[in-house]
């Protein structure tokens, strides 16, 4: 479990404080939600596998999508698999 901090997956309905549920057992796939560790940090991000490359890709207009490459520090740490939202 984690809270999601910011606003870069708003369009797949996770918002800032949300409470997110991570398998870390799964292997990530195309498509999925994943926390990664960036350069020591965590993120959550879409994942997409295009030729054998990751893309993480926020859903937010505001950010940028971007290729993970080899000379990175990228950990995919679990995959998402519910948020929950408090509404009061």
């Amino acid at each position: 479990m984690a809270y999601a901090n910011g606003d870069s997956m708003v369009k797949v309905g996770i918002h800032h404080e949300d409470i997110l549920i991570i398998d870390r057992s799964l292997n990530a796939r195309d498509g999925d939600i994943i926390i990664a560790i960036l350069h020591g940090e965590f993120t959550v991000k879409q994942l997409s596998i295009i030729n054998g490359t990751f893309f993480l890709i926020p859903q937010n207009s505001r950010y940028s999508l971007l290729k993970v490459s080899d000379d990175m520090d990228f950990e995919i740490w679990g995959v998402v698999t519910y948020s929950i939202r408090k509404h009061r």
